[in-house]
């Protein structure tokens, strides 16, 4: 059976009170896995960014706490009132993600996949950080003094064809129905960098290149297999937007199976969480509560997400207030194993379409306010 996770959040300057849709992806693996009978999973952060980096830098240093320390109590903040506290998180930097990151790579060197080379960049000449070819300032430091310069990278080749096809990774049921993604994989440098120039994140020092960190957008397939392999579960869906994909795809190859486990994309869409407080009036109209209206906002649109694969349009919202009071007032079904028993099919074989069809969503919701009613 299929366990769900997030896809690591950037961990920002942000909450998820003021940023909503930040946690539809955390909300959504929640909601699916609870369906399934599963516990609650770790929550899985992105920590080993660059803004990351400039904004520790900006600390007092006497008085700075450690990175990995800095970066936790920042995750920590986001959380507030009508977000649940995780049972815990995993971050790109954990010792964990990091063992088995590097286990992965010394497996893939020893036989030809990765390699170290030499490979010409261009960077800042005041910070050496690596910035892209057509650059003109340094986007760490701003400093506008680049030089072109070749330097010891991880490596990996890829060859004609030899790229991942994104649509292969995506957990849903008529994957031809996505097959415009394979763009991405037809994309794909034929030589790609897997190492970066960062003070954070899984340093590669022990490969020999020091001062090095393994690519973030791989970094974060690492933090999600490793959550699957501590689940003890042989295979994940990893919750991504279509836009995140574009930027991390490449990344995959390599580092989403792994003795046994497997990593895939569970696709969704963005939520209009900026038009949900002109729904007011609707909710009056329905005579909604804030439990109608908690439940709508933080369960319902994140699974509606899923099925809105790129996005959710803020018209159609009184209409989905409607369709979702309707069910969550319906009476229950006489038949409720059987109906659990196809919404969990469905689940598992990657079929989104359930959310819209009411019998199952009552049954979703059973099980999900069954739930809540014991916290």
């Amino acid at each position: 059976m299929v366990l769900f996770l997030n896809g690591p959040v950037q961990n920002g300057d942000f909450t998820f009170r003021n940023a909503p849709g930040k946690a539809v992806g955390i909300r959504l693996a929640s909601a699916l896995n609870s369906v399934l009978g599963r516990p609650e999973v770790p929550h899985l952060w992105n920590t080993a960014t660059l803004s990351g980096d400039i904004r520790y830098r900006t600390q007092d240093r006497p008085h700075a706490p450690p990175r990995a320390a800095f970066e936790h109590a920042r995750l920590t903040d986001k959380y507030g009132p009508g977000m649940p506290q995780p049972t815990s998180v995993i971050t790109d930097a954990d010792p964990g993600v990091a063992e088995l990151a590097l286990t992965i790579v010394d497996e893939h060197l020893a036989n030809g996949v990765l390699r170290i080379g030499a490979a010409n960049v261009q960077e800042c000449a005041g910070c050496g950080h690596t910035v892209g070819l057509g650059a003109r300032r340094c986007t760490s430091c701003t400093n506008e003094c680049l030089r072109v310069r070749s330097t010891r990278h991880l490596i990996k080749d890829n060859g004609a064809g030899q790229a991942t096809s994104a649509s292969e990774l995506l957990h849903m049921r008529n994957r031809r129905r996505q097959h415009h993604l394979d763009e991405i994989s037809r994309h794909v440098p034929h030589r790609l960098l897997l190492s970066r120039p960062r003070s954070h994140g899984v340093h590669l020092d022990a490969l020999g290149l020091r001062g090095h960190v393994l690519d973030p957008r791989t970094g974060l397939h690492v933090t999600a297999l490793f959550a699957t392999q501590r689940q003890g579960a042989e295979l994940a869906a990893m919750t991504v937007t279509p836009n995140a994909l574009v930027h991390i795809a490449a990344y995959a190859s390599g580092f989403v199976d792994h003795h046994g486990h497997r990593l895939r994309y569970a696709l969704h869409g963005r939520v209009p969480y900026d038009a949900v407080p002109a729904l007011q009036r609707v909710y009056d109209f329905h005579r909604a509560d804030d439990s109608d209206r908690r439940v709508f906002e933080s369960w319902f649109l994140p699974l509606l997400a899923l099925r809105n694969k790129n996005r959710t349009h803020p018209g159609q919202l009184p209409a989905l207030v409607k369709y979702f009071l309707k069910v969550r007032r319906a009476e229950p079904r006489i038949d409720q194993d059987e109906t659990a028993e196809r919404l969990r099919e469905k689940i598992t074989m990657g079929d989104p379409d359930w959310v819209m069809d009411k019998h199952l969503l009552a049954a979703a919701l059973n099980r999900h306010e069954r739930l809540m009613s014991r916290v």
